[in-house]
């Protein structure tokens, strides 16, 4: 098959505009996926306004990926890392953007942690639009699919809305697993049944961790927010209380708010999923002695803040940075998508065509979206 397929590419910080690419031939090893959907994730604004190290621009961005399988090389099913079954063409799936390099002390060593990889190269972050056959992004009508990425078929049954999701669900998955360990959850240590836990930013990480937690037993969940929309939706995905920055506007009565609500003491579990520094310093007051702190917002460097070492040392605290996700966590994702228990397809507020995605970013910096996603 020939003709063209459009895409949004940024040529360098702070420029995009929306090109058109020969649709490529597909070798024996690959695959060409039709675009049904793809997130916009704040990863992509970052990238865009250059604050994301070793981008290689130009680029294709777009990494929350849900597609058709379109055009199948005869030796793709044996050259892809596939879960859940052979691919055939028609087939819904979606994609872990970063393929492990297999070569680094990480790849070598720690397998498991294939998310710590020095040479992983990531569709829509780290793989230029430059050379053929340039479609390594999801904002663009097609993706070409290299050997080695790792691919999930989705459930038919999945809205879109909520299939698109299973790349931040990973993220958010992953996060709240991270206060499982270190730990003795029936000893008290770690998150287990009943426990509390504290989200700080009801963005769409947020409100998804605030899901995963529920699902997995949480006991009362407060999510910490400034946004009525996002107050409001995350009540529905599982949160007990909120906290509006509105209402309370310093630390000190967002911090006494967490520990008046568990019992005096603060939360078993916080997860900072704002990305702003000041938020990470707020969070420790208002996790307990021995608890588990989380930090997942921070994927680009806002900065430092002070805080007190002390602090960490005297609650005796758990600090567990959480970087991506093991390739694995797509499974997770999709069994709560598929699971009917949160209308996550209410989470994609806004739908845009290639066209209108430089409007993506104004919409989400304008606090108007809980979620956008690009429908080519």
């Amino acid at each position: 098959m020939t003709g063209k397929v459009k895409a949004v590419v940024f040529n360098e910080p702070g420029k995009m505009h929306v090109s058109r690419f020969d649709r490529p031939e597909v070798d024996e090893n690959s695959v060409l996926l039709k675009v049904e959907m793809v997130g916009v994730c704040g990863t992509d604004l970052h990238i865009f306004k250059g604050h994301l190290s070793g981008v290689p621009f130009p680029i294709i961005p777009g990494h929350e990926i849900l597609g058709i399988v379109e055009e199948l090389g005869k030796n793709a099913n044996e050259r892809m890392v596939i879960y859940n079954g052979p691919l055939e063409t028609g087939d819904r799936v979606t994609l872990v953007a970063g393929i492990p390099c297999g070569e680094c002390f990480y790849c070598r060593h720690y397998p498991h942690y294939d998310n710590l990889c020095t040479g992983r190269k990531a569709y829509g972050i780290t793989r230029s639009c430059k050379d053929p056959p340039h479609l390594f992004g999801g904002y663009a009508q097609c993706i070409y699919l290299l050997p080695r990425t790792s691919i999930f078929k989705v459930p038919k049954r999945i809205p879109s809305e909520a299939a698109v999701l299973t790349e931040p669900l990973a993220v958010a998955s992953r996060a709240v697993e991270r206060a499982f360990q270190p730990g003795v959850p029936f000893s008290g240590e770690g998150f287990g049944l009943g426990s509390s836990v504290v989200i700080q930013g009801a963005g769409p990480v947020g409100i998804l961790a605030t899901a995963v937690a529920k699902a997995a037993g949480a006991g009362e969940v407060i999510a910490i927010d400034s946004i009525d929309t996002r107050l409001k939706i995350v009540k529905e995905f599982g949160a007990d209380f909120t906290i509006d920055l509105k209402e309370l506007k310093t630390s000190e009565e967002r911090i006494n708010k967490v520990v008046e609500l568990t019992d005096g003491h603060g939360a078993d579990v916080v997860i900072e999923c704002a990305g702003i520094p000041a938020a990470f310093k707020e969070g420790l007051e208002m996790v307990r002695r021995g608890g588990k702190y989380i930090e997942v917002g921070h994927y680009t460097d806002a900065g430092p803040i002070d805080i007190k070492p002390h602090t960490i040392c005297k609650k005796d605290v758990d600090i567990l940075g959480c970087w991506a996700y093991p390739r694995t966590q797509f499974k997770k994702s999709l069994f709560l998508l598929d699971s009917g228990h949160y209308p996550f397809e209410k989470l994609v507020t806004h739908k845009l065509s290639i066209d209108e995605a430089p409007k993506a970013f104004s919409i989400i910096e304008r606090k108007e979206a809980i979620k956008v996603a690009i429908v080519p």
